[in-house]
């Protein structure tokens, strides 16, 4: 990708000021072809515009930059949305991989997104967009897929396929029914907060699991629980007796 075509969406004319100019003055490979303050005239702008990436800001009251992205049924740019941190907004981002900034925006971490822009395929949140439209439409607990990146692209996985999550350093290996297994440059700390409310329980600094998958409970000195691919995983000490009421209502014990 040569010149990347980029648009931005706020409802604020500062933010939008502030962002081209980082885009004009330090990113000399994009090029700003169009910006709108609200969803209507964005829509408008962007189909009479092809452009390789948006940057969208999600809360634009009485509307959100989810609403707009609802009116393209195929997405053929790239989204990095932007954000004062609306915890229920990072939440899908989070879920479905996608980029954001948090205002206010810094320059590396603009340069920082387009790079990934750049190494990315395009229209990728063709497969994610079901994704976010989903979260938007229904509470927080209806979703249940995530989406993780390989090695080709990104993966959309059902939660109830993921058995245990396991920390290594900074990274994360994410395990998955038959046998499968994916390697993310994630903290563990990070998926604990997507997923603790999905049935998934942080029972040892090294290990998050899904309640789902356990086949057998061991308790006595070394209290742990055996998993639906026989893995062993430990309960902590500390962790014991709060697992245990958390398994009342989803485990007969």
């Amino acid at each position: 990708m040569s010149i990347i075509k980029a648009a931005i969406v706020d409802d604020e004319v500062r933010n939008i000021h502030i962002l081209r100019n980082i885009l004009e003055n330090y990113c000399k490979d994009v090029k700003v072809i169009g910006e709108a303050q609200n969803i209507h005239e964005a829509a408008e702008m962007i189909k009479n515009n092809p452009i390789d990436v948006l940057f969208l800001d999600i809360e634009m009251p009485p509307h959100n930059g989810f609403q707009l992205l609802e009116m393209f049924p195929v997405l053929n740019f790239e989204v990095i949305f932007i954000t004062a941190f609306q915890e229920y907004a990072l939440q899908a981002i989070k879920f479905a991989a996608l980029d954001y900034l948090l205002k206010p925006i810094k320059v590396s971490e603009v340069e920082d997104a387009l790079e990934k822009v750049k190494k990315s395929k395009k229209g990728r949140l063709n497969e994610l967009a079901s994704i976010l439209k989903d979260y938007v439409k229904n509470n927080d607990n209806a979703f249940s897929k995530i989406v993780i990146p390989v090695n080709d692209g990104y993966n959309v996985i059902d939660l109830k396929d993921i058995i245990y999550c396991e920390a290594f350093d900074s990274y994360t290996k994410i395990q998955l029914i038959n046998n499968v297994n994916h390697l993310i440059s994630k903290s563990l700390k990070e998926y604990e907060e997507m997923l603790s409310d999905k049935g998934f329980y942080r029972v040892h600094k090294s290990f998050l699991i899904n309640i789902h998958h356990i086949v057998k409970i061991i308790k006595g000195l070394g209290t742990a629980v055996v998993m639906s691919d026989q893995k062993n995983i430990p309960i902590s000490s500390r962790k014991k007796d709060e697992f245990f009421t958390q398994l009342k209502g989803v485990i007969n014990l």
